[in-house]
């Protein structure tokens, strides 16, 4: 039994559109490439921190780590918040792990944490007192601060 002119119209017109959804998938797949590892944008006086979530409001003292895991940044307002949430799940001390913090004097502006300096007297949004810049106030490596700050937050614990 020969088939009608409408179902081949119907069954080609099916083929055809199956075709092109696939060719669009691997497009769509094609185009997206590696997630990059990168500070994401934070809106300022919205977003709020990933360990102590306040919002937002000081761009001075706002830090950024790269979770592996899931390919994203977690966004933390104070540098001291950033060192204690990565402490906990073992990236402060992963070097491979990107880190992130502003520049104090030009917040606009990201510096790779692990390799930037740090000054303590600082008046930060959760009182950690580190801030990350380039100026000679600046003199702290990255392990002394995070060593400072783990060490303050330890005796506030046990106070």
């Amino acid at each position: 039994m020969a088939s009608s002119p409408v179902v081949d119209l119907f069954a080609a017109t099916r083929r055809d559109a199956l075709r092109l959804a696939g060719l669009a998938a691997l497009a769509t797949l094609s185009a997206c490439g590696p997630v990059q590892a990168a500070p994401r944008k934070i809106k300022w006086g919205r977003d709020t921190c990933e360990f102590c979530h306040m919002t937002f409001a000081d761009r001075r003292f706002a830090a950024e780590v790269w979770d592996p895991e899931t390919n994203r940044a977690h966004v933390y307002d104070d540098f001291g918040c950033a060192v204690l949430a990565s402490t906990e799940d073992g990236t402060a001390d992963r070097d491979e792990v990107p880190f992130w913090v502003t520049d104090d004097g030009a917040p606009e502006v990201w510096l790779d944490a692990r390799t930037a300096h740090y000054r303590n007297d600082a008046v930060t949004p959760m009182g950690y007192a580190h801030s990350a810049g380039a100026s000679s106030a600046h003199r702290m490596d990255f392990r002394a601060a995070v060593a400072a700050i783990r060490d303050k937050a330890a005796c506030e614990h046990h106070a």
